[in-house]
């Protein structure tokens, strides 16, 4: 035990960031762990998608030229909160939601729970994910 003391009091930087890491370690976990979307990879919304699923691409216009997921209606990131009341007949379906990298839509997913969708889910990745895994999209 005396080594262990002798260790933090020779190293207090090393012991804080230890500290520092494994309290984010623990969020992360529990956000993970609490979130009430699921994240889901590009072929398990495949499985969802042939099952008649609502898709939701909300990335900026810009990106649109990548590409899109077939049947997916686009709304920008930014104009989801306004733009509610348009997909609030799918909050009964199953939603994937997707951005560029799936950081955004993680926040998208969050917005449709807390207005009343049920089963909503979040593509690991996003459009990017999609692409790499050489799934099919449609260019406009």
């Amino acid at each position: 035990m005396d080594a262990y003391f002798n260790f933090i009091s020779n190293n207090p930087i090393l012991f804080i960031l230890f500290f520092v890491i494994l309290s984010f370690i623990i969020f992360n976990e529990y956000k993970t762990i609490t979130q009430k979307y699921k994240d889901i990879s590009p072929q398990d919304a495949v499985f969802l998608i042939n099952d008649d699923a609502f898709i939701l691409d909300v990335r900026e216009n810009s990106e649109l030229t990548e590409g899109i997921i077939k049947n997916s209606k686009h709304i920008n990131f930014s104009s989801v909160q306004t733009s509610l009341d348009s997909i609030k007949k799918y909050c009964n379906k199953a939603t994937i939601v997707y951005c560029k990298s799936g950081v955004k839509s993680a926040t998208i997913s969050n917005l449709l729970i807390k207005n009343g969708f049920n089963n909503v889910y979040s593509i690991k990745g996003g459009f990017q994910a999609w692409v790499t895994d050489s799934l099919p999209i449609v260019k406009k």
